[in-house]
């Protein structure tokens, strides 16, 4: 099983994969939340600003300790997934 550092490189190379422009046309992605009926592209922004809001000690998870922390490992399952289905 890869480890969290090989997915926190991914997540690096599919932001950089993002700025660069290779994920236009991507076909939704089904994660669920709704994301089914998202283009493609528009999950992973949304996925990788929430990352960047749990992140960040002002964030939005700000005082929610135990909140932040379900949220991380939720949206860490949801980029593994998200590894699977694009490769």
């Amino acid at each position: 099983m890869p480890s969290d550092d090989d997915l926190t490189r991914w997540i690096c190379t599919l932001r950089d994969r993002l700025g660069r422009g290779d994920l236009r046309g991507v076909d939704p992605i089904e994660l669920g939340h709704g994301t089914a009926h998202l283009p493609g592209v528009t999950t992973v922004r949304i996925m990788l600003a929430d990352l960047a809001d749990i992140k960040n000690p002002a964030g939005s998870w700000n005082g929610d300790d135990v909140g932040r922390n379900m949220r991380h490992r939720s949206l860490l399952d949801d980029f593994r997934r998200l590894r699977e289905l694009l490769g």
